[in-house]
């Protein structure tokens, strides 16, 4: 897939198939002004407003304090991007709109929205991170006061498919007692794999931040005796040992080559003989292979939050090599994919 525009009219379908509009040069104009849009009526909560009932501009300005004429503006571009209507002088969420936010992906689609605007914040300072490399990770430098709410809200969310095809790829000699999961988050892989495997203790080594929200939701499902913290920065905190599974779900995408490197042999040593490693990332080709859209924009947003990238499948499967595991697989699975490496039953 790659981006573009599509005519939703006669007149726009025409206009397209002349040739006479530089597409690609008029992409990041366009998506610039709706992204703008969309980000500010988030942050002023018109969306959550709208959804309850239609209003006026000078209604909605007044309850949100905003100007009356800048509302009518915001307003009326928000209703030609499609995400209000106006009926009577009085605005709405769009009907499709209202069924991303209570469809299937409800959910995901309010983490998102809510989310966005603060990871906008970060792209505002891209100019500077690609002059330099230097960037500042947004998890321990948030873009803004709400930003760990939002983040850990998406986390949640955004996890059920690749843990689904985790625990259903991973396979055992015998039943595992023992989980690392590194960067594993408000603890939703943890839960998952202690559900499969009734015996099985797991712990996660993450921020303070995601512990909290993580032992909040081990308590819910009754797991709070089999699933811990170490709350810390991998780099520096201790991992313990003799775990019989590693789980890297997310977070390589986090850290720059060497830093991979790294972890993935601090993982080696924290295992037990025989023990398995997984990580599970976006795709991403290695060499020249073509560059698919979602390739691009995944690794450019980690670029920018945390100053990492979605690294090359391939890469990833050599470093694990290099670390030392063997009988390494590659699967795709819940929109990811999946490397699972053993470590050698003679370490």
């Amino acid at each position: 897939m790659k981006l573009g525009f599509k005519g939703t009219d006669v007149r726009e379908r025409l206009v397209l198939l002349t040739g006479l509009v530089p597409e690609l040069a008029m992409l990041p104009f366009i998506s610039m002004v709706v992204n703008n849009a969309v980000f500010t009526a988030q942050r002023l909560g018109l969306f959550e407003l709208l959804e309850t009932e239609p209003m006026t501009p000078s209604a909605i300005a007044a309850r949100v304090d905003i100007d009356e004429h800048a509302a009518q503006v915001l307003l009326e571009a928000l209703a030609g991007f499609g995400y209000l209507e106006r009926t009577r002088g009085t605005f709405a969420i769009s009907a499709e709109l209202r069924k991303s936010l209570s469809g299937r992906m409800g959910e995901m689609a309010r983490s998102m929205l809510e989310f966005a605007p603060d990871v906008a914040r970060k792209f505002e300072s891209l100019d500077e991170a690609v002059r330099t490399g230097d960037v500042s990770d947004f998890h321990f430098d948030p873009a803004t006061p709400g930003q760990w709410q939002h983040y850990l809200s998406f986390l949640k969310l955004s996890a059920a498919r690749p843990t689904k095809a985790i625990t259903d790829k991973v396979r055992f000699d015998a039943p595992p007692k023992r989980m690392l999961d590194i960067a594993g988050g408000p603890a939703q892989y943890s839960i998952a794999f202690c559900e499969k495997y009734p015996d099985l203790e797991a712990v996660i080594l993450d921020l303070p931040e995601s512990a909290a929200a993580g032992n909040e939701e081990a308590a819910k499902v009754g797991m709070s005796e089999r699933i811990s913290y170490v709350v810390g920065n991998f780099f520096e905190t201790q991992w313990g040992t003799d775990y019989d599974i590693a789980l890297l779900s997310n977070m390589l995408h986090c850290l720059k080559a060497d830093e991979c490197r790294l972890i993935l042999r601090r993982a080696f040593e924290a295992l037990r003989p025989g023990a398995v490693i997984v990580t599970n990332e976006p795709g991403f080709p290695g060499d020249d292979a073509p560059i698919d859209t979602f390739a691009a924009y995944t690794s450019l947003l980690y670029f920018t939050v945390t100053g990492g990238r979605t690294h090359p499948t391939p890469a990833i499967e050599g470093w694990l090599r290099d670390a030392g595991f063997q009988d390494i697989s590659m699967s795709t699975g819940g929109g990811q994919t999946q490397a699972i490496g053993q470590k050698p039953a003679s370490s």
